[in-house]
């Protein structure tokens, strides 16, 4: 066995502790079970398909984002239609 360290959020550790507490499970086989259903999963994706966890911005672009949605414009013609059916969604060069 290896011991492996990682640093969390509290709010990351409080789920952790409620679920093994609930379930009475060792918090050890938990992780483990969550790390290899990740890595099969991941495995299993083509790295082109995969979806980052966390989204970073850097300052400028995460003000126009946020000056965006306080705008609360309605939504473009392209989005529209991905609401409307989503089978029938406009490609994203098509504006």
């Amino acid at each position: 066995m290896t011991q492996i360290s990682a640093n969390i959020s509290p709010e990351t550790r409080d789920r952790l502790e409620r679920y093994v507490r609930a379930r009475g499970l060792k918090k050890g086989f938990v992780i483990e079970q969550a790390l290899l259903h990740h890595l099969q999963a991941v495995s299993e994706i083509p790295d082109d398909a995969l979806i980052p966890g966390r989204l970073v911005v850097g300052r400028e672009a995460g003000d126009r984002l946020l000056e965006r949605l306080s705008a609360n414009e309605p939504p473009n013609h392209v989005m529209q239609a991905l609401f409307d059916d989503p089978g029938n969604a406009l490609p994203l060069d098509s504006e």
